[in-house]
Order: C-alpha cells, then structure tokens, then sequence
C-alpha cells in the first residue's frame, strides 16, 4: 500500500523495525526512493504516531507502529504459498553456512561466488515475497561497492553493507516461512 513520499508502508515499517534507529536519509536509500519521499514517509509515521525520535535525527516503531507492522506482515503471510516459501528457506539455509564463513574471512571472492550461488534463491523469494525484491539491488550495490575495493561494504553494521542486507532478507525470509531463530 502507498505511504508518504509513495512509500509502500509494510516495507518502510519493516525497514524501521529492522534497523532499530533510523533517519530518514537511510531509509530513502534502504527503500531506493528520493531523499524528499524517504523524509516524507519519516514525517508521516511519525504524525501517525507509529514512530517516535529516539535519537537525534533517528526514528523506531512504537507500540502502534508495531502493532500495524505485525497486522500487514500477517495480512502478506496469507498470501504467500507455505510450501513455496519454505522451499525457499529450506535453499536458503545452506548458503548461510557459506555466507557466515565468507563474512568471518572477509573473503571478496567467495562473497562474490556466493552472490551467484544465491541468485536463484532471490529470484524466487521475490516472486513470492515482492516487496524483497529491493533486497537485490541492495546486495548488488554492496557487491560493487566491495568490487570497488571498499571493503567496508563486506560487513560493515551501521550501512546496508552486503552482511546487514543479507541478515535483514534472511530475518524478512524466516518471517515469511513462518520460522524463528534457532
């Protein structure tokens, strides 16, 4: 559904949720929509009151905003095929194994491999899932960023680096399987 700034609301309340705090500079960039729709989707949650300032410049959900977040997100649920997407999962989980030792190694080229190998899985989760479909160009511009020889992007927490993005899908693919973290 469009927000603020034509800001699909479930995703920017998702994005909140998982960043903790956030402003709204990086949410635009999180989202890939214009610095003037990520401060007005920011500005909107707010007046709403499903966010609040809780750092200077920064945001979280608050209890409505949760509330809402969990609504939508069991309203997606609904609509995605349970033994599709716990195919997917069931795909995915291997390459977390590969991607926890790349990211400890801060290996370049087995992040790169391990891209390719994981392509598919994200091709299929976003056939189900659309709204994670985001989540592909955010690892291809980490991927580059790295390419690039800025290694920051490997795994770096604060930014969407190619780890932050990776365990933000794998939180966003376990929620839609229905999982928790083991």
């Amino acid at each position: 559904m469009a927000f603020a700034g034509n800001v699909d609301e479930l995703a920017l309340l998702q994005a909140v949720r998982l960043k903790e705090q956030v402003g709204a500079t990086v949410l635009a960039e999180h989202l890939g929509v214009s610095a003037s729709s990520g401060q007005a989707a920011y500005d909107a949650l707010v007046t709403q009151g499903k966010a609040e300032e809780v750092a200077d410049g920064k945001i979280g959900l608050t209890a409505a905003g949760l509330k809402e977040l969990e609504d939508q997100l069991d309203a997606e649920r609904v609509s995605i095929d349970e033994d599709s997407i716990a195919e997917v999962y069931e795909q995915f989980e291997p390459l977390h194994e590969q991607f926890l030792e790349v990211i400890e190694e801060a290996d370049v080229d087995g992040l790169k491999a391990l891209d390719g190998k994981a392509a598919d899985v994200f091709d299929d989760l976003s056939a189900f899932v659309p709204r994670l479909s985001r989540y592909q160009d955010l690892f291809a511009d980490a991927l580059a960023k790295v390419d690039a020889g800025d290694t920051k992007w490997i795994a770096e927490p604060v930014i969407d680096s190619y780890a932050t993005v990776w365990t933000e899908l794998r939180l966003e693919l376990m929620g839609a399987a229905g999982r928790t973290e083991s």
